[in-house]
């Protein structure tokens, strides 16, 4: 004989009653766990203007005082879409999100002194939706005495200096963990910075020997098969677009340009980096602005697995999102 309806209707609700502690048990749980690695940082972003689509970045800025050097520091940090950490003007930490948010996690206590400091990071997005978690560890001082939020001045023009006259106060605080999309991001622990990552000297090509290309823009062929970051050096403002290839020169340049990435930087912004390191042979550039030079600064061998930028999957590096809402290159 089946169940009478009663039964039946008692058991479904005892087993969503079940589901739904369960569930509450997992947030608090993970909530304690975020909260305790990021304290009161809030979701941060560069406008609140959604209503059209077009690519936007912006600079986070914070001064960090220190009364003696850190016996140890601990940086935490999520950007959706990418992210670049500047501590004392060097670059230290880079990422991205899509698919998955990832809160990485960098000792930065040697890029750290005595005084005065200056934290800041480089966010970017093909649309006008994003966000930027981040909270300093300081080993002396206490855990997230840095976090992003007030403590941030946002800066339309790129520059890694102390505080300027036009810095002005985030535009958006979407709030603390858990917002949508972003959760609860999964804690990584990334054992190099990007200086202490790179170790080898960089291979340049300067834009006399970038070759042009037909319909504009020119190719950058690199001397040999090189894994690492690409830096891009500008010399002025204007639109980009980047196709990088590892192998031969691809066939359908139409194809090529139609596929190539939009370069988003600040307004004098002349060094730019690419946040997922990867094989490069030859790299495409499209647009008004092209590039001076471009570097490829080698990752070995053994550090490739765990540098920043570099997420692994069951199968090997996880594929970025393509970023697809963009303006064709000219």
């Amino acid at each position: 004989m089946g169940q009478h309806p009663r039964y039946r209707r008692v058991t479904l609700a005892v087993l969503l009653l079940g589901l739904g502690v369960g569930w509450l048990s997992v947030h608090r749980f993970w909530m304690r766990t975020l909260l305790h690695l990021t304290g009161d940082a809030e979701w941060i972003w560069v406008t609140d203007s959604l209503n059209r689509v077009f690519p936007v970045a912006g600079l986070f800025v914070a001064p960090l005082e220190l009364d003696e050097p850190p016996t140890h520091a601990v940086l935490k940090v999520c950007g959706d879409r990418e992210y670049v950490v500047y501590l004392n003007g060097s670059a230290a930490a880079c990422g991205w999100s899509r698919p998955g948010f990832r809160l990485d996690l960098y000792d930065v206590t040697h890029l750290l002194r005595q005084g005065s400091n200056v934290v800041a990071v480089e966010v970017r997005s093909p649309t006008p939706a994003g966000g930027v978690l981040l909270a300093l560890d300081v080993g002396g001082r206490g855990e997230n005495v840095l976090v992003s939020g007030p403590a941030f001045r946002l800066r339309r023009v790129f520059s890694l200096e102390g505080e300027r006259p036009d810095d002005r106060p985030p535009p958006v605080r979407w709030g603390r963990p858990p917002r949508f999309p972003w959760a609860y991001p999964v804690a990584i622990s990334r054992p190099r910075t990007l200086d202490q990552t790179v170790v080898e000297e960089p291979v340049r090509v300067e834009g006399a020997a970038a070759r042009p290309l037909p319909g504009g823009g020119v190719v950058f062929p690199l001397p040999t098969r090189t894994f690492g970051y690409l830096w891009l050096e500008f010399e002025g403002d204007g639109a980009c677009y980047l196709a990088v290839v590892d192998g031969a020169d691809p066939e359908d340049l139409a194809a090529l340009r139609q596929s190539a990435q939009p370069v988003v930087r600040l307004s004098g912004q002349t060094h730019w980096l690419d946040p997922e390191p990867r094989w490069v042979t030859h790299v495409f550039t499209f647009g008004r602005r092209l590039p001076r030079a471009v570097e490829v600064h080698p990752v070995v061998e053994e550090f490739r697995s765990a540098a920043p930028g570099v997420v692994l999957g069951k199968h090997g590096p996880v594929p970025r999102t393509r970023w697809t809402t963009r303006t064709p290159p000219e």
